[in-house]
């Protein structure tokens, strides 16, 4: 009875830690910003809400390949990507009505670098290693 216990703990250890390791390989670059408003309401006076603000759109790394996902469709998006070193534009690029983005950065020197995702609705930053 203890050795079957044992390996029902052992295979049930191996399977998660081949689990974790299949999702450690990608990494999620952290977005943040403004959502932008469109409304004459003073800021002083509006009513304060306590709800969860969804953000449209969410960047992920792997193998120096961002894919861009958006949880809304919007009209007009640009990504713009800059090494932090020396403020260069390495990618720049405006698409209309995106679902679903990738930018492969396989060119690219190993660095810190900066994504902006902006459009009429949203303006997101992020920082992400290379």
């Amino acid at each position: 009875m203890k050795k079957l216990l044992f390996l029902l703990i052992a295979f049930l250890a191996w399977g998660t830690s081949a689990y974790s390791q299949e999702f450690i390989k990608g990494m999620e670059i952290s977005l943040y910003g403004d959502i932008k408003k469109d409304n004459n309401v003073d800021p002083e006076t509006a009513p304060k809400t306590r709800s969860i603000i969804i953000q449209p759109a969410h960047a992920y790394l792997y193998n120096k390949v961002i894919s861009i996902s958006f949880e809304e469709v919007m009209p007009a998006v640009t990504i713009k990507i800059t090494k932090e070193s020396t403020d260069e534009t390495v990618y720049s690029q405006e698409y209309i009505s995106p679902t679903t983005i990738s930018v492969n950065l396989n060119l690219l020197d190993s660095g810190t670098y900066y994504i902006e995702i902006s459009s009429d609705n949203i303006s997101l930053q992020g920082e992400f290693p290379l």
